[in-house]
């Protein structure tokens, strides 16, 4: 199947489903786009944002101001309750950078997440996903803080610009190697298969950080298909799901398995 074939039968699917949605798709070996469709709009970013976060963190410990090993404390004002890492009656109080990154990947803790905006602040992060070119991209606000919403401040992001940080990783262009080798090795071990790996299953490598919140899910990455690696980006938006619920996360899983069976040469229309 040709990819505006591929393109064309995304689109229908998407446009049929009771949501909002954008999709990117691009060849990492070539950079050609496999199938764009909205993929500039801004839109609410949900836990997507922290890939910008990590890059920004691991970028200030390549110029000499952080390190890995150092302690982060962890505020009460940060502590987020849904956490499953830093609970009460187990560990509160601080975590190295590494152990703070790592759970804000891994797991998506928002505590975590919490404690490094604290230590980096909105405007450095913002500051470098405009050097980045993420021109859709910035961090008003820390997880969970429904009143910052309520006041009009939010994150956002798009999957053009999730493609560009990860395209940037894939490539070499930002950080060291070592610390792309962290950044790569968080985003592998994702504990989320209910997006973009929700129907392959095939065994492949994928680099991926979601997102949800109600109404919202997210989830993009990069697919080390062998010989064929590609980044996917599907974003859907003011659809029926409330958090939790997989009713847009089926949507990112069959569009997903659209581009992986085109990737490998097999789609039937």
């Amino acid at each position: 199947m040709e990819s505006g074939n591929l393109e064309q039968l995304l689109r229908q699917t998407m446009d049929a489903f009771p949501a909002k949605s954008a999709l990117y798709a691009v060849d990492l070996t070539t950079g050609q786009p496999i199938a764009a469709i909205r993929q500039d709009t801004r839109v609410v970013s949900a836990s997507t944002i922290k890939v910008m976060i990590l890059c920004c963190a691991l970028q200030k410990v390549m110029d000499g101001r952080l390190s890995l090993e150092q302690t982060v404390p962890i505020s009460d004002a940060d502590y987020c309750e849904d956490t499953e890492v830093f609970e009460p009656g187990y560990r509160q109080y601080d975590a190295t950078l590494w152990e703070l990154l790592y759970w804000m990947i891994v797991s998506s803790d928002n505590t975590a997440t919490n404690a490094l905006l604290t230590l980096l602040g909105f405007d450095p992060i913002n500051r470098y996903c405009a050097e980045l070119g993420l021109t859709q991209s910035c961090v008003q606000r820390k997880m969970l803080d429904f009143a910052a919403v309520e006041a009009g401040r939010n994150n956002y992001t798009s999957p053009a610009d999730l493609y560009r940080i990860f395209g940037l990783l894939y490539h070499g262009k930002i950080l060291t190697q070592p610390l792309r080798d962290v950044a790569f090795d968080f985003l592998g071990r994702s504990r989320s298969f209910d997006g973009l790996q929700r129907y392959i299953p095939d065994p492949v490598p994928v680099l991926h950080k979601p997102g949800g919140l109600d109404h919202l899910n997210h989830d993009a990455g990069i697919f080390l298909l062998e010989g064929r690696p590609y980044y996917l980006g599907i974003f859907t938006w003011d659809g029926p799901a409330l958090d939790g619920q997989p009713q847009q996360l089926r949507l990112i899983g069959r569009l997903s398995r659209m581009v992986f069976d085109y990737r490998k040469g097999g789609l039937t229309p």
